[in-house]
């Protein structure tokens, strides 16, 4: 039950409008990477294919936006780790889902 609220937690955070400071900053610049690369990419082949390839070269922005959730007192890494999926897949289906 508390990695379901914890994870639900790191899901509300994500949302840029309820984030403040660095992970809101570091949100921000992992979206804008993502974005970028995933245009690029699906002019060159298949929605999905484009976002696997938009999370592997965002990768390092991806992990510096965990690491800020990280410094929440309400949330611990394990808590992060398990949310991880849940936030990818959200966020893959923004990409997917956003008009060209």
């Amino acid at each position: 039950m508390v990695r379901v609220v914890a994870a639900s937690l790191l899901i509300g955070l994500s949302c840029p409008a309820r984030a403040d400071g660095e992970t809101a900053t570091r949100h921000a610049l992992w979206r804008d990477c993502l974005a970028r690369t995933f245009r690029i990419q699906a002019a060159l082949t298949a929605p999905d294919l484009a976002a696997d390839a938009a999370f592997q070269a965002c990768r390092a922005p991806e992990d510096a936006y965990l690491a800020a959730l990280t410094s929440s007192p309400l949330l611990d890494p394990d808590d992060i780790a398990h949310a991880r999926p849940l936030l990818a897949g959200r966020i893959r289906a923004w990409l997917i889902g956003r008009p060209g």
